[in-house]
């Protein structure tokens, strides 16, 4: 094949496939994902060469901030495409720190370009009379940047002269252009108008001259572009009060100013440009989201941030120098750049003072977040790796293909003579479980979660089959608790060391054995009410652990009483038929690490502050009252832990809600069993309660339920029905409601300020009126 790059200036679709063609038979790579493009190549002339297609960036939404600025005024949410996890949220936390103490003060100082060509004269003296001769022809360079722009206008000429080289800094004011093509056609002019003008004058004659001769800093860190200003600088500052810094950044304004001159003293010993902590990445975020030029994030980076103690008050002030932007021309003309410049108010001419401001107060925003996460160790946790002594071969999208199914079908399927015939991926299915999205967040680099698959297969028979599966591809339990780790460090140090202390002895220890295990237990009991397993693999030193089991299609349908007593009915059946045999569950091991309940009680500062960071984070959600329930149950923990703990127990779901519920032929399929464990039987019940009943449910109705479960529970064996009629049954319920206070509510209360639970409302709302329902019931 040619070296030739086919279809060479053409800016149409068929070019574009050619060229992508010719890429595919070079390089030996599908390349699926630039076949398609939302771009069209007649629009892309002047912005790429050799157009092939377009990549995605993930863009996230940070904010509100509040602005009073000179252009940038009121609440503003800004789009930021990244791929850097924490970053969106980190900037979010300082805008609402900002927000709370009543907004940031923004302003534009100036704005200009730069260029700066090189002379070289026959000897100094004529440098020098060049020099002075150029100051009087101001008149006349202004008068040929009009030739070439109306935008752009003339507003510095500042010489410096090396021996007989004389390099001399145009200065340019740009409007809402970035300007550096229009400032290099500006002094191209001037160039061409000094050489000509200069043709016949021997002692003032240049003998060389370059366009360029690197003393503008384009594209470059420099001190010049710094003090002198390169593009627009712009200026933020905001007082943050005493109450914002505490709440929401989790420290003090002392704490803040004592980490900002110690880290001061760092930039000066490395030589820093300038001071700065974080802005370079709003500047990317917002550059890429916008259509800016990218290659000038490092200059527009350099920045001038400060902290200092004003009586209570904590100011912060940032200055970004060399802010490199526009709202006209270049990318903000693609469309989904035009789009999201649209969403700030500032596409077109006029945008780009507000553009600058708004770039300054997210970058002063994410500067502050991310020294008080210094500050308060949650910087660590939030970008936290698991250390491995061992490079690993982890499990990626193209490797759930027929050669690893083909063993874990046969052996599932109990056929050594199956052969997969096919696999091709299905339609992403919706949501992956909140397990899996923790574990991803603890361990980015290794495919897991739901992946919705189509496999053919040759039975041993000769049988052909097709089925619709989904494989689970599971993080490991470690990954889960690190995950939950970064939710809860951005909760404050206080939550965090909490979770660092009691984290790793919590339920989500082993999840990723505990499921597997499940899948595999014969019982018919069990088989019955579990999706249908294809198979397993677990394979320790991939750290893959899947389950390939039967797609089950979405199901949306509001839960009425009569499916709830069905689910209670359905999860009875397992209860039953290991309620007391906790010694023998305990002793098979396929449990793996099952936590006692008394142990919940050593950890009460985890649930303790786990609660007091709900209830000041969502005091609609957790008001004053409800806190006060919570912290007296946590309180109470080592008296009641006890008393669960000689309750009769079982094998329980421990996460048994809608989100794991469906249906099969019109019977309950219950599926994510990483959580299960040794509990009360009533564990289950509190939580189905808890996600399907109404905050106005009665007495009689809880009543009902759970005289409905305890007799399914005594129906599956005369030892079952001994067992239940030989203790408390509502007893264990009230424990268990307890326990699902104290520690499943908690966690979904704290991590609902970093990771919005949709569900979570109403269900508080409905366990705390479960809660009243009891007290009313003993007359506490």
């Amino acid at each position: 094949m040619t070296d030739a790059i086919p279809g060479r200036g053409q800016y149409t679709e068929d070019a574009r496939r050619q060229r992508l063609s010719w890429w595919r038979e070079r390089s030996g790579t599908a390349l699926g994902s630039l076949e398609r493009t939302g771009l069209s190549a007649p629009n892309l002339v002047g912005n790429v060469e050799n157009f092939i297609g377009s990549v995605e960036v993930p863009v996230g939404l940070a904010g509100p901030l509040l602005f009073a600025g000179d252009t940038a005024r009121g609440s503003i949410v800004a789009p930021f495409a990244t791929s850097e996890g924490a970053l969106v949220a980190s900037a979010s936390r300082g805008a609402r720190a900002i927000s709370a103490s009543g907004g940031v003060v923004t302003s534009v100082l100036s704005q200009r370009m730069t260029r700066a060509p090189a002379f070289e004269f026959a000897d100094i003296a004529t440098a020098r009379r060049f020099t002075a001769w150029l100051y009087e022809q101001r008149g006349q360079l202004e008068e040929q940047v009009g030739l070439v722009s109306r935008h752009t206008r003339l507003v510095g000429i500042d010489p410096y002269q090396i021996g007989r080289f004389l390099h001399v800094r145009f200065a340019f004011e740009t409007a809402d252009a970035a300007g550096q093509n229009m400032t290099t056609a500006a002094t191209w002019q001037i160039c061409r108008w000094l050489t000509d003008a200069l043709a016949l004058e021997e002692g003032l004659r240049p003998r060389n001259m370059l366009l360029e001769g690197n003393l503008s800093g384009d594209k470059k860190v420099t001190a010049g572009s710094m003090l002198a200003g390169r593009g627009t600088r712009v200026t933020a500052e905001a007082r943050l009060s005493r109450e914002a810094v505490a709440s929401v950044l989790k420290t003090t304004p002392e704490a803040m100013v004592k980490c900002y001159t110690t880290t001061v003293l760092g930039a000066q010993q490395a030589g820093m440009t300038g001071y700065g902590v974080n802005a370079a990445n709003v500047v990317a975020a917002l550059f890429v989201a916008t259509g800016q030029d990218v290659a000038c994030v490092h200059e527009s980076g350099v920045s001038l941030f400060s902290l200092e103690l004003d009586g209570d008050e904590l100011i912060a002030t940032i200055l970004l120098p060399n802010l490199v932007v526009g709202t006209v021309g270049g990318g903000t003309a693609l469309p989904g750049q035009r789009d999201l410049l649209t969403t700030l108010g500032c596409a077109g001419a006029g945008g780009v003072r507000r553009f600058a401001e708004i770039v300054a107060g997210f970058a002063l925003a994410l500067d502050i977040s991310t020294m008080a996460a210094v500050v308060s160790g949650q910087f660590a946790e939030a970008h936290q790796r698991l250390g491995r002594a061992r490079r690993v071969d982890w499990l990626q999208a193209g490797d759930l293909n027929a050669a690893l199914l083909q063993p874990v079908l046969a052996q599932g399927l109990a056929d050594p003579g199956l052969h997969v015939t096919e696999v091709t991926g299905a339609p992403q299915l919706y949501g992956d479980g909140i397990a899996s999205e923790l574990g991803a967040m603890g361990e980015r680099r290794k495919l897991t979660g739901l992946h919705p698959l189509t496999v053919s297969w040759t039975s041993g028979d000769g049988s052909s089959t097709t089925a619709d599966l989904v494989a689970k591809v599971k993080p490991r339990g470690e990954e889960v608790v690190a995950g939950i780790a970064m939710l809860v460090s951005l909760c404050g140090p206080e939550v965090a060391r909490a979770w660092s202390r009691w984290g790793g002895d919590t339920e989500f220890t082993d999840t990723h054995r505990r499921e597997l295990a499940v899948y595999r237990r014969p019982e018919s009991v069990l088989t019955r009410l579990l999706p249908r397993c294809y198979g397993v693999l677990e394979d320790e030193e991939r750290e893959a652990y899947v389950v390939l089991m039967e797609r089950l299609p979405r199901d949306d349908r509001p839960w009425s009483p009569d499916r709830v007593e069905q689910a209670l009915a359905a999860i009875a059946r397992v209860h039953g038929h290991w309620l007391g045999r906790d010694r023998q569950l305990l002793a098979e091991g396929w449990l793996h690490r099952v936590p006692e309940p008394t142990a919940l009680a050593k950890a009460g500062d985890l649930w303790e502050s786990l609660v007091r960071h709900a209830a000041a984070e969502s005091p609609l959600l957790l008001d004053a009252s409800r806190a006060q329930i919570m912290l007296g149950i946590v309180e109470d923990a080592g008296y009641w832990t006890q008393e669960l703990q000689e309750q009769p127990r079982s094998l329980v779901h421990n996460d048994f809600n809608p989100r794991n519920i469906a249906l099969r032929d019109g019977q309950p399929v219950v599926y994510d069993w990483e959580l299960a464990t040794l509990g009360v039987p009533q564990r289950d019940v509190v939580e189905l309660l808890a996600f399907c009943l109404p905050p106005e449910t009665t007495t009689a109705e809880v009543d009902r339920l759970l005289d409905l479960h305890a007799r399914a529970v005594a129906a599956v064996s005369p030892e079952a029905a001994a067992v239940v009629a030989g203790c408390d049954w509502r007893r264990g319920y009230q424990l268990a409601l307890r326990e699902f206070m104290t520690t499943r509510l908690a966690l979904y209360a704290a991590g609902h300020s970093q990771r919005e639970f949709d569900f979570l409302p109403r269900v508080l709302d409905t366990t705390f009126a479960l809660w009243s329902l009891e007290q009313a019931r003993d007359g506490e």
